[in-house]
């Protein structure tokens, strides 16, 4: 057998030749290929040896994988993964209390599975609003746009909605610097509907959620796909520690409320509460009226617990700065969060009343309302709502004492005079001013029997008026002047509305001189539209008629002014400066016509 031989098959040979060539080339390149694998995959491989042997080697790898993005060029980052790995999902109406540091950002996504999802709960039981009301009090159209919310966003379709997102600040870096007034910076949320940007921050987004003392809230609109958030911490120079905050999205309606107001008029209407009035160590604040419907007045009233809250905090306290719009801020910040809460009928409507006390003597406060409803977590708006702060200042003086809840005087919450070292129990006080009031309300009541109330009406002594519209006018005249409200006698002379007393010149002396005994104190006088409303209401017969201007009438009252920023006159349970409503009298021409009459008659 021959061997082959170039000479009888040189194109075979060159092709076997050329085979073994390129084989034994590729084993030399997949050689080759793999220890440059192994190069590019463990170039580090002996700094990863070093910290193999180091305690943190585990935690150090394991942030690595966190941190790491796979990029490639041409390719969409939507194509290669949905979330960052470190981004926590937002499910509707579940807030997220998370703690971060300075100078350190966090990121959320709401999926569109439940963004276009099924929408939230109302919260149970709801408030016994009219919904349809005519003329609701200012706290009353705060209510119903709630009420609203419960049900607003559901007739949005499925593939198109509006997301509401909150953001509350409930702790914030302490203060560390000497001289420093405000908070600390605001944390910033920074929003990205877009697949491509699933890490918003500074300078990359789509829309910016701005915060405020600690509050911010911002609509979506036309939500068709998936929302990114980032939430970063600034760096807060003078000041210690992190930040806690709540984030929430829905739906259906803000999770958190606050209502700014109405910044255009030049009025308190936007608080919502008032200091009725303090004494030295205790302040009794009160509600707008809640309701005008009466058919819900009983119910308002019956209501227990009291819906509302208060949080009152030394004005001069930068522990709150930068957190007054939160709930969760005053939740876990505020100085005092308890008070005795009560439904109160003030002038007729419902209202809640907050008894605070353990204040200290001559201090401006901040006092906040806020609607917290049980329901809580997981249903629609149950963040709360909140409401501007109002200021008030505790009395100098320890001569006057707050009243309140009195059985038969049911509009007075007030100071009154009082001895510190004898009357100091609420209780004996308010029934020692009480009582004496209600007996001398039985000898009107006995002349008022005299009247014909109960004939037909072309008989009545008015077409306008009945005996129960006298008898309620008499009551709240005789409280207002038989128990004087007390100011501190170190007021100001510039408040020349407030009447120096002492043993000799004090208001109903058989009480205050004989059974109280105060030191001295400043009287601010009822409002003469209160004698008005008495010669108004009741029958010329009873003989009622009012001082005539520069005739004792300055001597005995006051005047209500509704433009006023604060009372210059006492008018227990009459019309709320917040309300911006007048005392309903009779025109002045009207009037100079009653008042002769009356003058005449008596």
């Amino acid at each position: 057998m021959r061997l082959l031989t170039c000479q009888h098959g040189s194109a075979a040979r060159v092709i076997i030749f050329s085979c073994l060539y390129l084989l034994a080339h590729l084993q030399l390149l997949v050689q080759i290929a793999d220890a440059d694998i192994t190069l590019h995959q463990d170039h580090n491989h002996h700094r990863l040896l070093n910290l193999l042997d180091q305690s943190d080697a585990h935690q150090a790898l394991e942030l690595n994988r966190r941190n790491y993005e796979p990029h490639f060029a041409g390719l969409d980052r939507g194509i290669i993964g949905r979330a960052p790995q470190d981004a926590n999902t937002l499910a509707n109406n579940a807030p997220r209390p998370t703690d971060i540091d300075q100078d350190d950002i966090q990121f959320w996504t709401f999926p569109q599975s439940i963004s276009q999802g099924p929408f939230g709960q109302p919260f149970e039981p709801p408030l016994p609003l009219n919904l349809s009301a005519t003329t609701p009090t200012c706290l009353e159209k705060d209510l119903i746009s709630l009420a609203q919310n419960q049900t607003r966003n559901q007739t949005d379709t499925a593939d198109s909605r509006s997301i509401y997102l909150t953001l509350s600040t409930c702790d914030q870096p302490v203060l560390t610097a000497a001289g420093q007034t405000n908070g600390p910076p605001q944390l910033e949320v920074y929003i990205s509907r877009t697949t491509s940007n699933q890490k918003p921050d500074k300078g990359r987004s789509d829309e910016v959620l701005e915060m405020y003392e600690g509050y911010g809230s911002l609509i979506l609109r036309g939500v068709t796909g998936d929302i990114w958030i980032g939430v970063r911490a600034p760096t807060a120079s003078g000041f210690d520690g992190g930040y806690n905050y709540e984030l929430a999205i829905s739906v259906d309606a803000p999770y958190a409320t606050y209502f700014e107001g109405d910044k255009t008029k030049a009025n308190i209407s936007d608080t919502q509460i008032t200091s009725l009035d303090t004494d030295m160590n205790s302040s009794i604040l009160g509600t707008g009226d809640i309701t005008s419907d009466v058919s819900n007045f009983d119910t308002w009233t019956r209501m227990q617990p009291p819906p509302f809250n208060v949080y009152v905090n030394n004005h001069a306290d930068s522990t709150l700065h930068g957190l007054t719009r939160s709930i969760c801020g005053l939740r876990n910040h505020a100085q005092v969060n308890e008070s005795e809460k009560s439904m109160v009928r003030i002038g007729g409507q419902p209202s809640q009343h907050f008894y605070v006390g353990n204040l200290t003597q001559n201090t401006t406060y901040n006092a906040t309302l806020t609607l917290e409803h049980p329901s809580g977590a997981s249903t629609i708006g149950g963040g709360g709502s909140i409401w501007p702060a109002t200021q008030f200042t505790t009395k100098a003086d320890n001569n006057c004492k707050i009243i309140y809840d009195l059985p038969f005087c049911t509009d007075v919450a007030y100071a009154v005079p009082s001895n510190p070292n004898s009357t100091a129990n609420m209780t004996y006080l308010k029934l020692t001013y009480d009582e004496h009031v209600h007996e001398d309300y039985q000898n009107f009541n006995k002349s008022l029997q005299q009247i014909p109330c109960d004939t037909t009406p072309s008989a009545q002594y008015s077409l306008a008026r009945n005996c129960s519209d006298c008898a309620n006018a008499y009551k709240a005249w005789l409280c207002a002047v038989s128990i004087p409200r007390c100011a501190d006698n170190s007021s100001p002379q510039e408040k020349n509305y407030l009447v120096p007393r002492n043993d000799a010149t004090s208001r109903n002396h058989q009480i205050v001189v004989g059974k109280i005994n105060p030191g001295p104190y400043k009287e601010m006088l009822p409002c003469k539209e209160l004698c008005y409303h008495l010669m108004q209401n009741c029958p010329a017969a009873l003989g009622f008629a009012c001082p005539l201007e520069g005739r004792g009438l300055d001597d005995s009252y006051g005047h209500f002014n509704k433009n006023d920023s604060e009372w210059h006159c006492n008018w227990p349970g009459g019309p709320k400066l917040w309300n911006g409503a007048g005392p309903r009298v009779v025109g002045w021409g009207m009037m100079a016509l009653v008042l002769a009459a009356a003058v005449y008659i008596s």
